[in-house]
């Protein structure tokens, strides 16, 4: 999961860490950017420029709608295509997100459903970027406990 923020990467690098450590994760002391859930699952993160990764009109979308500059961006990874490890990678997220002033980027396996969209728009603010939206940290949170909720890798 990605999160684009306007916080230089130095504020943001101990929010998610200890963001991290709050979903019950444990880094590896052998290689610390490796980190491991109470299961076993590996995690790790990356933060880097805002426009490395993400598409620059999609960025240019973002900071126009927010009428704010994107920082850096934030990406969080789970190394195995364990269905079971994707919701803690959201609720990271979230909270990364709320704290850090961020938005989700939130893919979907299908176009999303404009009750859906309107849910998670009544719920907090989103941007849409094709079939994708970006989502403030109260729209994530809509999207968590939504029935059709899914982390796509």
């Amino acid at each position: 999961m990605s999160i684009l923020s306007p916080y230089a990467a130095e504020r943001v690098e101990p929010i998610l860490v200890e963001e991290m450590i709050a979903e019950g994760l444990t880094r590896y002391e052998r290689d610390p950017n490796y980190w491991y859930s109470a299961d076993g699952l590996p995690y790790g993160y990356d933060i880097q420029a805002p426009g490395i990764e993400v598409d620059p009109e999609e960025l240019h979308l973002l900071e126009r709608a927010t009428a704010v500059t994107m920082g850096c961006a934030i990406g969080l990874h789970i190394f195995v295509s364990d269905l079971a490890g994707r919701p803690a990678l959201a609720r990271m997220a979230q909270q990364v997100a709320r704290r850090t002033d961020g938005w989700v980027f939130v893919d979907f396996y299908d176009s999303p459903s404009a009750d859906l969209l309107r849910c998670l728009g009544g719920a907090g603010r989103r941007v849409r970027a094709d079939d994708a939206v970006y989502l403030d940290a109260e729209a994530m949170t809509a999207w968590i406990a939504h029935p059709s909720f899914h982390v796509v890798k």
